[in-house]
């Protein structure tokens, strides 16, 4: 047996933009494997795309899948941020015997509310991305109830939860805390509609918003449909634009709540969903406030560490802010079970050393 550490080929088609969950994400599992013991070869594209076309985006994968194709002699196991461009590469890893695991972020129908333009072919995609899980080694989802779908689309039980994590070295609770002239609650993120940016908007305008609290929001705006929107704002509110991640910290502990009210529009989050953003909020000791779906709602309240309201009910999240914003020793409680239970559980270390684990077993089934 070889005494060299195992080789993991690690194919993300999507773009990875700096400060973006997916980035974080990535970055996050390729540095716990390197310190798990593997050489780790990422493929990807990193940085802003100038070029938003058809023909760009098709170019991109091409250019992606050359080069992870040609590294399969090179790789003991192939890790792929599921996505059905991904077809090409998992006929040739089958071809030449290679594992192949798959990260599953969401269903089927996530791809079409990224790539709209695909919705014609919808049904070739859906099928692209079932052979793939198929043939899969292993998947890994985020969720339990996307485990659990995992399993019926891949026909078979190598299927296991992974969930999105922290990293505890930079969000903790302790250390300096952002200062601003008024109290406010945070939602910090990728601004599309189906984090439940109308939501959000229309709770500062609810009577029951507490006046003295600002609502800030950090973050690119994806959906270039909410241009229009948050360059006319209500007073109350203010949009700071994206933040480096290093300057995220102080302003998550300075918040009297951090905002999760993630939406579910065509039943996108039907089956759970596990933001990057939860743990981040909640490893810094600030309590969050989530809308009623299945997995992120389970945490906060499995762990006594925010509050929850349902979908879209905008009175319900300003009556919620409402509360922590007037209860300082409610609000500090509930932020230290989230912190408590972020540095426990839900590290990017005891992360990678699961997902370690699952591509070590991978390997062996193949030799």
């Amino acid at each position: 047996m070889s005494s060299r550490p195992p080789r993991v080929l690690y194919v993300c088609l999507e773009r990875i933009v700096p400060g973006g969950a997916a980035a974080t994400h990535v970055r996050a599992i390729c540095e716990g494997l390197l310190v798990q013991g593997f050489e780790v070869r990422l493929e990807a594209e990193q940085g802003k795309s100038r070029s938003t076309g058809l023909g760009a985006q098709v170019a991109r994968y091409r250019r992606i899948l050359r080069a992870a194709i040609a590294g399969l002699g090179w790789a003991d196991v192939v890790y792929v941020r599921s996505h059905f461009a991904a077809f090409p590469l998992a006929i040739a890893a089958r071809r030449r015997g290679k594992p192949v695991v798959h990260e599953i972020n969401g269903p089927y129908g996530d791809a079409l509310v990224t790539h709209p333009r695909f919705l014609h072919v919808r049904t070739l995609l859906r099928s692209m991305q079932r052979a793939q899980y198929r043939w899969s080694s292993a998947l890994i989802a985020v969720t339990p109830d996307l485990v659990t779908w995992g399993r019926r689309q891949a026909g078979h039980d190598r299927v296991f939860l992974v969930s999105n994590a922290a990293d505890t070295a930079l969000f903790r609770p302790d250390g300096p805390r952002a200062a601003r002239q008024r109290p406010f609650a945070l939602f910090f993120g990728g601004l599309v509609r189906w984090h439940g940016v109308d939501t959000m908007l229309a709770a500062v305008r609810s009577a029951a918003w507490p006046k003295e609290v600002e609502l800030v929001v950090a973050g690119p705006i994806v959906d270039t449909g909410l241009r229009d929107v948050f360059a006319a704002l209500p007073p109350n509110a203010t949009w700071i634009g994206p933040q480096p991640q290093a300057d995220l910290p102080a302003l998550i502990r300075g918040a009297v709540a951090a905002l999760v009210p993630i939406s579910d529009p065509g039943g996108r989050s039907a089956r759970g969903v596990m933001p990057l953003k939860l743990f981040e909020a909640l490893a810094c000791g600030t309590p969050a406030i989530v809308t009623d779906l299945r997995a992120q709602a389970d945490l906060v309240r499995e762990g006594e560490c925010g509050l929850v309201v349902p979908v879209g009910d905008a009175d319900a999240l300003a009556h919620a802010v409402a509360a922590l914003a007037a209860d300082p020793d409610r609000r500090n409680r509930l932020g230290e079970a989230g912190a408590r239970l972020v540095a426990a559980e839900h590290s990017w270390t005891a992360r990678a050393a699961d997902t370690a684990s699952i591509l070590r077993q991978a390997i062996q089934a193949r030799r």
